[in-house]
């Protein structure tokens, strides 16, 4: 084999190497943001089961004349807007992440084009 052909063929392995550490970091992240979608998820289930509770009531809702439904009302937008902050974070860093892996890919492309012309070649 000849010199050129070993070091494509090591280029090769390198830039698959690297595209796959880069996909690794995406999945990482998106199994961060897995926990924070589901809490916004369960604070609009229940949002939205107490909005039905309340218009499905016959009497007057103790909670609701106490204010004890307001104080959860705000409480639940309160967590739903820092499990929102946290997955606004978390899509800035997975932007970076997308365009380091892009890099990778377009570099284990190029080379496997290389490859495989240099092949035809022979």
């Amino acid at each position: 084999m000849s010199k050129r052909r070993e070091q494509l063929k090591r280029l090769k392995e390198v830039s698959a190497l690297a595209f796959n550490a880069e996909l690794a970091h995406l999945a990482v992240i998106k199994r961060e943001e897995e926990p924070f979608r589901a809490r916004v998820h369960e604070i609009d289930q229940a949002r939205h089961d107490r909005a039905t509770a309340l218009a499905a009531a016959e009497e007057f809702d103790m909670s609701s004349l106490m204010g004890t439904d307001r104080a959860w009302e705000t409480w639940a937008k309160h967590e739903k807007r820092k499990a929102m902050m946290a997955l606004a974070k978390l899509a800035a860093r997975r932007e970076t992440q997308l365009e380091r892996t892009r890099r990778a890919f377009g570099k284990k492309d190029a080379l496997d084009r290389l490859a495989e012309r240099d092949d035809l070649k022979r």
